[in-house]
């Protein structure tokens, strides 16, 4: 009767820690720090978005794209956290950030400076 006790008792904390294991996993998969960028613009630049992008947003078939790339290669200074998002509306920019996602700052780039 003892050897089924153990074997049941080592049968689930075999289970609980495969269970564990697998959590485990699953919370290392780590967002990609271009999405990083482009999540920090869509919270916090809705409003700019919608003015530029006036369009009926359930109706239309207008391709949007998204493009993220850093400003230049890391080195001498760490741009690792620095990014230009640029959003177009059927190839055409309509809208560019600078991106620092270290500091949870997005600012906008004057389109005439471009």
């Amino acid at each position: 009767m003892q050897v089924r006790i153990s074997f049941a008792v080592l049968v689930a904390l075999l289970a609980l820690l495969t269970f564990s294991a697998d959590a485990q996993q699953g919370e290392q998969t780590k967002t990609s720090p271009h999405a990083a960028a482009i999540q920090l613009v869509l919270k916090t630049q809705q409003a700019r978005i919608r003015e530029i992008d006036r369009e009926n947003w359930d109706h239309d078939v207008k391709e949007r794209t998204w493009s993220v790339r850093r400003p230049f290669h890391p080195g001498i200074i760490d741009s690792t956290r620095m990014f230009n998002v640029c959003y177009r509306i059927d190839g055409k920019e309509v809208a560019a950030w600078t991106v620092d996602t270290a500091a949870g700052t997005v600012q906008a780039v004057d389109a005439k400076k471009k």
